[in-house]
């Protein structure tokens, strides 16, 4: 049974029924239709294929390989090559391509090469430089893809312009050059290492250099940057902190490649390898041995400062205690029989006495705070006078050499403060080498500049003499080289010593406006230099004689403004019992009344130079108002007071140091009151 298939309007004819005629005209009528619909399709197809090109975001041309042609174009080609359709059309490759290509190509013998390629095979993209209408290059990315075409070799080729890309690039490198240049010839060290292994992957000249090593390469080959540290726990405790916080800072000591130690700050960060591959550590060094020896010189400088000020006024107080038991203990041995065992005993207290005011003098000394007598020494001078003392003192098991220079400038000293000087540091090496050793005394002319200065705090540029004291014995340590010139600070056994003869020999020289250096390492002795300034005035004073015998006394009236009781009334009394009237007042404006009160009378003036109510020179001021020619003398033992005494020391007047002994108030006394009687008599 025939199947019918119904369908609106009419009922299709049964092709089997038709006439030849007309059934062959039904079927050259399908196929046209099929046709069309067909190329209805292409042009859809082809019309989609445009509005994808023309609305594409690069520029797009069609190439026809056997002609070196184009056959098409986008929009954005046109505006790219600065050109119309029609113009784009009897372009050629060269045409739009720069004059000349990588490897120096030209345009033309560039277009073969690229259509021998793309015959060969098409490349799925390359880079080239192209050329628009008003002759302006640009680097291009190309993308190519071969199109279907049964009579043509087409290629479409998708261009964009890769200029900003190409300066990015360009700009990156350059910045890497830069960021390259900049560490390789760096100041400070750098390097960069993994975590946290502490693998070293690169590391720049200064870093080498800094650490003994002939180059990057050699420092590299170390591998891990623990070989680097003195203490191993250093490297834990930075890797620790730079794990936690991503950064780290520090300052440590590190081993050059001769074994020296050197102290680095250390500064790291998260960066990028030089590869720009992984992440690493990046950090930068800096060499500050000097820098943190020159802090460690400073803040001693500073300790010795407020330790001097301490000592210095405990000194001052004690001077005076120390001067009223000195005399009370001389004047009672004077009064009692040699053999009596009063006298034994005043005897004693007065060698303790003077222990104690050694003592004194020696914590002065370190504070600086001395009164000094400088006159014009020769250094060698001093050092032969000291040497022929001490030879006894040192001992048969130490050899003793002395280079002494021939032309040694001279300096501005107090001679006894210079020779403890010399005689400290030669007890000190004596006792540095108790198997016996080698001690060497030198002096020398030096001239100090600014870069030496730099590195010793103290110093001042200028001429210089040098005194060099050398010992072989057992040296000391960095710990122990931070503390040697502290007061009371020694290595030696409980009741060995006091712990004050370094401490004065620092005193001393700093006082004379010189500095001392000192170096040293356990097992190879010390070294230290005493660097005293040059005097601009070449002249030697001839020593001064004492003069001998006993103390002659008088009957003058003498007024002594003194606010410590204790030398008060010694005063009083070592005065009184040699003939003399004695007045006594306790501070400045007492004394004044006193002495207007009887200003007929009084032969002389002693005045302490520090008073209650006004000092010494603003009282003796006063006093000349009424009796310009009045003598006086002016009694300190602390040298800040100086400073109260300065035009006095310009007139010449006379200054007696505490802690005095009667014997010495007493000659002083006596040869002011005949200085003055002899001016008079003129």
């Amino acid at each position: 049974m025939s199947r019918v298939i119904f369908k609106k309007g009419l009922p299709r004819k049964d092709p089997a029924r038709m006439p030849p005629a007309v059934r062959h005209a039904e079927e050259e009528k399908a196929a046209r239709e099929d046709e069309n619909k067909a190329m209805a399709a292409l042009r859809e197809s082809e019309e989609h294929y445009r509005a994808l090109v023309e609305h594409a975001p690069e520029a797009v041309v069609v190439l026809d390989v056997d002609k070196g042609t184009f056959i098409d174009g986008n929009s954005n080609a046109l505006r790219l090559f600065h050109l119309s359709r029609e113009e784009l059309l009897r372009a050629s490759v060269s045409h739009v391509s720069a004059a000349f290509q990588s490897g120096g190509r030209s345009a033309e013998a560039a277009e073969r090469e690229l259509i021998a390629q793309i015959s060969n095979g098409v490349p799925a993209h390359l880079e080239w430089v192209c050329r628009n209408s008003a002759g302006e290059e640009f680097p291009a990315e190309m993308h190519l893809v071969r199109l279907p075409s049964a009579t043509r070799q087409l290629v479409r080729v998708s261009i964009t312009d890769i200029s900003e890309r190409k300066r990015a690039e360009r700009a990156l490198r350059e910045s890497e050059a830069r960021y390259r240049a900049l560490v390789d010839h760096a100041a400070y060290g750098i390097f960069g290492t993994t975590q946290p292994e502490g693998k070293l992957i690169h590391a720049n000249a200064a870093l080498a250099e800094m650490l003994g090593y002939e180059s990057p390469a050699e420092l590299l080959s170390v591998g891990l940057t623990q070989a680097l540290y003195r203490d191993p726990a250093d490297q834990a405790r930075i890797v620790s902190e730079y794990m936690n916080h991503g950064r780290a800072n520090a300052t440590v000591e590190w081993k050059r490649k001769d074994g020296k130690l050197i102290t680095i700050r250390m500064t790291g960060r998260a960066a990028m390898d030089p590869d720009g591959k992984s992440e690493c550590t990046e950090v930068i060094v800096e060499n500050v041995t000097e820098r943190v020896a020159l802090e460690k010189r400073l803040l001693q400088a500073q300790k010795f400062e407020a330790i001097g000020q301490l000592a210095g006024g405990i000194a001052h107080d004690f001077n005076n205690m120390i001067g009223a038991i000195l005399g009370w203990a001389e004047m009672g041995a004077e009064e009692t029989e040699a053999d009596s065992r009063l006298h034994r005993h005043f005897v004693k207290v007065q060698q303790q006495a003077k222990r104690a005011a050694a003592l004194t003098r020696q914590l002065l000394a370190f504070a600086r705070k001395q009164i000094l007598e400088p006159r014009n020494v020769d250094l060698n001078q001093t050092v032969v006078e000291t040497l022929s003392l001490l030879e006894k003192v040192i001992g048969s098991n130490i050899e003793i050499n002395a280079t002494l220079s021939p032309d040694l400038a001279i300096v501005r000293v107090d001679p006894t403060h210079v020779e403890q000087v010399v005689m400290n540091l030669c007890i000190n090496a004596r006792d540095a080498m108790p198997a016996g050793g080698s001690l060497t005394i030198e002096t020398s002319n030096v001239r100090l500049d600014e870069q030496f200065c730099a590195s010793h705090p103290l110093g001042r540029p200028g001429e210089y003499a040098m005194l060099t004291v050398t010992d072989t014995g057992t040296g000391m340590d960095a710990a122990t080289l931070d503390r040697i010139f502290e007061p009371f600070f020694t290595t030696k056994e409980l009741g060995k010593g006091t712990g004050l003869g370094l401490a004065t020999v620092y005193g001393i020289v700093r006082q004379h406006g010189g500095f001392v250096d000192v170096y040293s390492e356990l097992g190879t002795g010390s070294t230290f230099r005493c660097y005293f300034p040059v005097s601009t005035d070449v002249s030697v004073p001839r020593e001064r004689v004492e003069e001998a015998g006993p103390v002659r006394g008088g009957s003058e009236t003498i007024l002594i403004a003194e606010d410590h009781e204790g030398l008060g009334q010694l005063a009083v009394e070592a005065l009184t019992g040699l003939g003399y009237r004695v007045m006594l007042a306790t501070d400045g404006e007492t004394a004044v009344q006193n002495f207007r009160a009887n200003r007929t009378q009084i032969d002389l003036v002693l005045l302490d130079v520090v008073l209650p109510r006004l000092n010494g020179p603003e009282v003796y001021a006063r006093m000349r108002n009424d009796r310009p020619d009045l003598p006086v003398i002016f009694a300190t033992g602390y040298s800040p007071d100086i400073a109260l005494l300065h035009k006095a020391q310009q007139e010449g007047l006379p200054v007696l140091q505490k802690p005095y002994s009667p014997r010495d108030l007493a000659r002083k006394i006596r040869e002011t009151l005949d200085r003055a009687l002899v001016a008079v008599q003129k």
